[in-house]
């Protein structure tokens, strides 16, 4: 991929020649576009007539050579057919050339982009080795073209002057390759056509380092981002929604996408071109698996319900196509087809469906239509081979692939928070609707007892029945609490990989000012400047990374399995974690967090999870109550500031976690009731009655524990939890 965009950078118009080695080719800077190579572009001499000669004898570089017997062929016309049976092709090119006066006070360098190891002389002298062809006693290397550490190398040519060069080529059969016919390793990736390059090497250098630099940051941004889904989907595919088999879809897309990811750093490191076959082969298999789980994940986000064997069917298919794909080389052509083929499903599905959608779907819709048109304009190009000006600018062509790898996986992001809001939504509703029926049933029991006597215990059973179907949606707002939280959480280091990306984009492009100034000094300033923004692109990387891997530690275990736990840690993770959560619903809303914690803690044997939703349960309240004491001293026009404490300690009795708050507080009148099922002060529709009660039943008999309060109406409210050591 970056070689592909160094080509669309450097490669500049050239011009083919079939002639006889004795006609001399005058090479004149202005036949490649004004200043060309002013401009630091590279001149392709690989392609003008040259001569041949299968084999190898160190005589034919010596300029007083008879070639009389020699062929027309020119080194990127090199290929698999000139290779023996052992799968070894080697032989000689020469050319006469001469450069005219506008090259005058230019320096000039040599450069190769192929596999194949090369030896170039001029005028029967070595001045150019790329790799090693075997033959000048050393065994025989490969040239590491994709390698960061290869720079061009200068030669010295005078204007107006005579030059034989001579180029001794030794390339082999690609390995692991099935293409019938073989190809040359310079073949495979289309690197033959840039074999032998005229370049000014400073140049040259400097815009491949840039390209390196600019691909290894979106390669950072692109795996920061898809690990960061990933853990968050696997973290939820393993809890107990209606979407997780969709959750679990799309975390494994977004596992493929790290892979893909990782394999991209291979343009980077390619130790050689057997290693970055292999990441290519493991990549296309990787695209085209995502492209059947997009299927399949969108279908049934759409209500359409694929039995698990035509899931398995479809993993099958592209797998198939991805090998084909492989074998045949296509180009990322057969690619191209699949994803216009799948967008136009896509596209089909929405408008069968579209009298029919709704809420959380849009969002779906949305991040598909963006991904429509990125795809589309990258499968356009890709096929039609167009070199369009907008994808000769690097940074562009990586934003238009950015769009398309990120938009759907964040778009199915916020999806998942909408469903998450219209599941909270129907919780509340159920429950003020129990809590009416069961208030009716009160009343009514009351005026008949005698004659409802024998229908007590059927009405108990219905009761109980209901009441642990909210208890289990309870549990579901709980977690959509907790994840908006989350995601909220690791929006700030985001926000920072992207800002420090584009102040590094725009230090590149001073860095190359002053290179070109000669101002090293300068240049050396501004480097240590990128290196710190890169830096800081890790630790902002790193800090969103530990809140997924916090929360996925909480999700190992079942939610009733004890384990010894830092009460600290847990007590201030679910406070910013309920804290951040309320600041997405509610921007305005701000509130002072005091913590105490127990200097000295000691690990208590409890359930993470069941005190992690207690926890969250008792700061939702306190956040509440705050909010509301606000609002009325606000209405009175008095000054307030909401303020919430938490610390822990050891007392006789054990552990203590205590929650204060200065919110509007409890009356006594109803103080005995707040740990009772469906009991809320909260207005109807805004609680179930359901969280304290379910708190309660977790600290008192899931550990033993005791859960109090201590409130004044108008000045506040204290829980305590003590658990036993």
């Amino acid at each position: 991929m970056l070689r592909l965009i160094l080509i669309c950078l450097f490669f500049c118009p050239t011009i083919r020649a079939a002639l006889a080695q004795d006609t001399i080719i005058v090479l004149t800077n202005k036949r490649f576009g004004p200043n060309a190579l002013n401009l630091g572009d590279n001149v392709n001499i690989g392609h003008l007539g040259w001569v041949y000669k299968p084999g190898h004898n160190p005589a034919w570089a010596s300029t007083e050579l008879n070639t009389s017997d020699w062929t027309k062929k020119a080194p990127d016309s090199f290929s698999a057919q000139d290779a023996d049976a052992n799968g070894k092709a080697e032989g000689w090119f020469r050319r006469r050339l001469r450069i005219d006066s506008t090259f005058n006070l230019l320096p000039l360098g040599l450069a190769s982009e192929g596999w194949a190891a090369s030896e170039v002389y001029i005028n029967g002298k070595l001045v150019a080795e790329f790799g090693s062809t075997g033959a000048r006693g050393k065994p025989y290397a490969e040239y590491r073209s994709y390698s960061y550490f290869n720079s061009p190398l200068p030669v010295q040519l005078e204007a107006g002057k005579d030059y034989l060069i001579a180029m001794h080529m030794v390339d082999y059969v690609a390995p692991l390759l099935p293409f019938a016919p073989k190809k040359l390793k310079s073949e495979v990736f289309n690197n033959i056509h840039t074999i032998l390059l005229l370049c000014r090497p400073q140049q040259m250098a400097d815009r491949f380092i840039k390209a390196t630099r600019l691909n290894a940051g979106f390669l950072t941004l692109w795996l920061t981002v898809s690990l960061l889904l990933a853990l968050l989907f696997w973290f939820l595919s393993i809890q107990q929604l209606p979407e997780k088999n969709i959750i679990r879809l799309w975390a494994i897309v977004e596992t493929l996408l790290v892979i893909m990811t990782l394999c991209g750093f291979s343009n980077l490191v390619a130790i050689s071109f057997t290693f970055l076959y292999v990441t290519y082969a493991i990549s296309m298999l990787a695209q085209w698996l995502i492209l059947s789980l997009c299927m399949m994940a969108f279908l049934r986000i759409f209500g359409y319900g694929i039995p698990n064997k035509w899931l398995r069917v479809s993993v099958v298919a592209s797998l198939g196509l991805g090998i084909l794909d492989i074998y045949f080389d296509s180009k990322a052509v057969l690619f191209s087809a699949g994803c216009i083929c799948l967008q136009l499903v896509f596209i089909y599905v929405i408008i069968i469906s579209w009298k029919r959608l709704k809420g959380a779907q849009w969002a779906i819709v949305v991040g598909l239509g963006f991904s429509v048109l990125f795809a589309a304009f990258v499968s356009v190009v890709t096929l039609t081979k167009t070199n369009s000006i907008v994808f000769s600018n690097v940074l562009v062509a990586y934003i238009l692939q950015s769009g398309l790898l990120l938009s759907l996986p964040l778009s199915f992001l916020v999806y998942l928070v909408l469903r998450f809001k219209e599941t909270l939504a129907e919780v509340q509703i159920n429950a003020a609707a129990v809590v009416l029926v069961t208030e009716e049933k009160r009343a009514l029991l009351a005026d008949q007892n005698e004659r409802l006597e024998q229908q007590v215990e059927a009405r108990t059973t219905e009761l109980k029945a209901s009441q642990a179907q909210l208890i289990q949606k309870e549990k579901l707002a709980s977690l959509g609490e907790l994840t908006a939280g989350i995601a909220h959480e690791i929006q700030n280091p985001l926000n920072f990989v992207n800002n420090f990306s584009e102040v590094s984009t725009e230090l590149i492009d001073e860095l190359e000012d002053e290179l070109d100034k000669g101002d090293t000094d300068e240049a050396k300033a501004i480097a240590g400047d990128i290196r710190q923004n890169l830096q800081k692109i890790h630790h902002h990387g790193g800090r969103a990374s530990s809140i997924v891997k916090g929360m996925l530690e909480h999700s190992r275990t079942e939610s009733g399995e004890k384990r010894p736990t830092d009460l600290n840690a847990l007590a201030d993770e679910y406070l910013k974690i309920a804290y951040h959560g309320l600041r997405a619903k509610n921007q305005s809303f701000n509130c002072e967090l005091v913590t105490n914690f127990d200097p000295t803690p000691e690990p208590v044997n409890v359930a993470p999870q069941e005190i992690g939703r207690v926890l969250l349960n008792l700061y939702n309240n306190a956040f509440y109550a705050v909010h509301e004491q606000g609002a009325r001293c606000k209405g009175q026009g008095m000054t307030y500031q909401p303020r919430i404490d938490v610390s822990t300690q050891r007392s006789e009795l054990g552990v203590e976690i205590r929650v204060k708050d200065n919110g509007t507080g409890i009356p006594e009148s109803v103080k005995a009731k707040i740990f009772q099922p469906f009991f809320t002060t909260k207005p109807t529709g805004e609680g179930t009655g359901l969280g304290l009660s379910l708190s309660y039943d977790i600290i008192t008999k899931g550990h033993n524990g005791t859960l109090t309060v201590m409130s004044k109406k108008g000045e506040g409210t204290e829980f305590v939890i003590t658990l036993p050591v």
